[in-house]
């Protein structure tokens, strides 16, 4: 391809939809096949099967009479002292965790499970081996897990995320008729920009802040000032949303005006979910620091229609608390799964869905906002994300603010939010 195509309407269809079926009466032709054969005496089917599984990848993906379904099986090879496995997806399960267990085909090293998932899923898991079959009590709880449990060793996509003190590896499972990310993938043609990446020490909040800056091609510090966009989690979304090359793809193909891109990162996780939760020292940072550091070093506007701050979860949140502090620097918002239902029970002092009472109580103010979450997402535990979201949503258009808002299918994942940033963006560009 020698330059980039016109491509499709790339919006997520809006709705309520429903997560996968956790129980299904459907088994596996595969695994039928496989246990005929073992029953019938022909163990070596089994090691044929683990051959074919390593060359093909995991999970089993089959078709049903409903091309909107997929039957999708998980498997775990037996090393010799597996006494239980669980399959874990993007939305931490709540409740009985024997929904989630897999099954051992009698006299093989097989462990498997089967579900029946929309065809246009994409997410990500793990796999719990040997889990002490423990119910999650709290949100905290499930990210102290994550670094315990282990991509699907047979699934060769997969990628690196941040926990509270690690970082670990899960597997993308992607559906045949998922949405394409077209605008992810470098395209020959394409002009790239030019990244800078550079560490700055806050005097206001006594951290260190990773701050990476993506000039567009052709970037010049003469003529017009350039659109800015700050998007919080940076290297999340440079590392796994390959958002460098979304904007340098979006800009080639005329459907965003020239961005400066910047792209801020906490020190670590504990650092992030202190200072990206409604944070005014936070906010002094930005306003004080990182800002006019930007300002007397790229050639950006201060028109704060052309601003937009972005993030997701807790990223989400700050963008949003950043834009109602100082609506006159920050007048566009991109929200993905943002973390409404904070403080939760972890600031007892303050009200939950605290930011969403704000907005409720002041005077309409000068900001757009382009958001979005994943219709998997209502099962995290303590909480309730999906609620809490659509309550924002709601006070926000009872205010007559403008609200581009979707639901995807899909859960709290950067391999969504990647194809939906498109989106979002793009709903501040209509007509292009």
């Amino acid at each position: 391809m020698s330059a980039v195509q016109p491509a499709a309407p790339d919006r997520e269809t809006p709705g309520d939809e429903a997560p996968f079926a956790a129980e299904t009466s459907m088994t596996s032709p595969r695994i039928a096949a496989l246990a005929a054969a073992v029953d019938a005496g022909n163990h070596a089917a089994v090691e044929e099967f683990w051959k074919e599984a390593a060359e093909t990848g995991t999970p089993l993906m089959e078709p049903t009479d409903d091309e909107s379904l997929t039957l999708v099986t998980f498997l775990w090879r037996d090393p010799g002292d597996t006494e239980n496995v669980i399959v874990l997806f993007c939305s931490a399960p709540s409740g009985d965790l024997r929904e989630f267990r897999m099954e051992r085909m009698p006299g093989t090293d097989l462990w498997y499970r089967s579900y029946l998932m929309p065809s246009r899923l994409r997410t990500t898991y793990l796999l719990s081996v040997n889990d002490p079959m423990e119910p999650f009590e709290s949100y905290a709880q499930v990210l102290r897990r994550l670094p315990e449990y282990e991509p699907d060793p047979l699934n060769p996509r997969d990628y690196t995320l941040t926990g509270d003190r690690d970082r670990f590896r899960v597997s993308v499972l992607e559906l045949p008729a998922a949405p394409p990310q077209p605008w992810n993938i470098p395209r020959r043609g394409v002009p790239k920009g030019h990244s800078r990446m550079q560490t700055m020490d806050s005097a206001v909040l006594g951290t260190r802040h990773h701050v990476s800056v993506h000039t567009p091609p052709g970037y010049t510090a003469d003529g017009d000032e350039y659109h800015v966009f700050l998007l919080f989690d940076g290297w999340s979304y440079y590392n796994f949303a390959a958002i460098t090359t979304v904007m340098d793809n979006l800009l080639y193909a005329g459907r965003i005006p020239p961005y400066v891109l910047v792209m801020h990162t906490n020190e670590d996780q504990e650092i992030r979910a202190r200072e990206l939760t409604c944070h005014d020292p936070f906010n002094a940072y930005l306003n004080q620091e990182l800002m006019p550091w930007v300002h007397a070093n790229y050639h950006i506007t201060s028109d704060p229609a052309k601003t937009v701050v972005g993030g997701s979860c807790f990223g989400a949140l700050a963008a949003m608390y950043a834009a109602y502090r100082t609506p006159e620097r920050f007048g566009c918002v991109i929200s993905q799964s943002g973390s409404y239902w904070w403080p939760g029970k972890d600031v007892p002092e303050k009200e939950e869905e605290w930011l969403t009472r704000r907005f409720e109580e002041s005077p309409k103010l000068p900001i757009r906002f382009s958001m979005d979450i994943g219709s998997l997402e209502r099962s995290i535990v303590d909480h309730d994300p999906m609620t809490s979201h659509r309550n924002m949503v709601a006070a926000l258009e009872k205010k007559g603010y403008e609200v581009d808002f979707s639901e995807f299918l899909g859960g709290h994942d950067m391999v969504c939010w990647r194809g939906t940033v498109v989106d979002r963006l793009r709903s501040f560009h209509p007509g292009r």
